[in-house]
């Protein structure tokens, strides 16, 4: 497992179960935020390097210790998922802010938000269907 600790961020690859767990804290601003998307880049290659190709990776957000954004960073975000490069066969948002929620909601439609660890832990390996 491939593993990043930051006063803003904690990042953990995992290949084998094609899993990257992402846990945020705080209130981030434009530099902290380039800071996650050039960290997050740099360790993704421990993906393949595991045997699991970028894009068939299952990924967790635990949003419950962040603050809810700034429009800019939320727009930052938008574009962080939606690139390709990095992108994620499921995705799943820990939140434990109605607020929060709505952000997701707006910049990622598509993604699973959920209120409990355990089922947003579980639901990025359920079949799709």
């Amino acid at each position: 497992m491939t593993q990043l600790n930051d006063p803003a961020f904690t990042i953990r690859i995992a290949p084998a179960r094609k899993f990257v767990d992402i846990i945020m804290f705080g209130h981030w601003g434009a530099a902290t935020m380039q800071h996650f998307d050039s960290e997050l880049r740099r360790l993704l290659p421990a993906l393949p390097a595991g045997g699991c190709r970028i894009g068939d990776q299952n990924t967790l957000f635990d949003t419950t210790d962040y603050a809810v954004q700034s429009q800019d960073e939320m727009e930052q975000f938008g574009g962080m998922a939606a690139d390709k490069s990095i992108g994620s066969r499921r995705i799943a948002v820990l939140v434990s802010k109605s607020l929060a929620k709505l952000q997701v909601r707006r910049i990622a439609p598509d993604y699973g938000v959920l209120t409990e660890r355990d089922e947003a832990t579980r639901r990025p390996f359920e079949p799709d269907g």
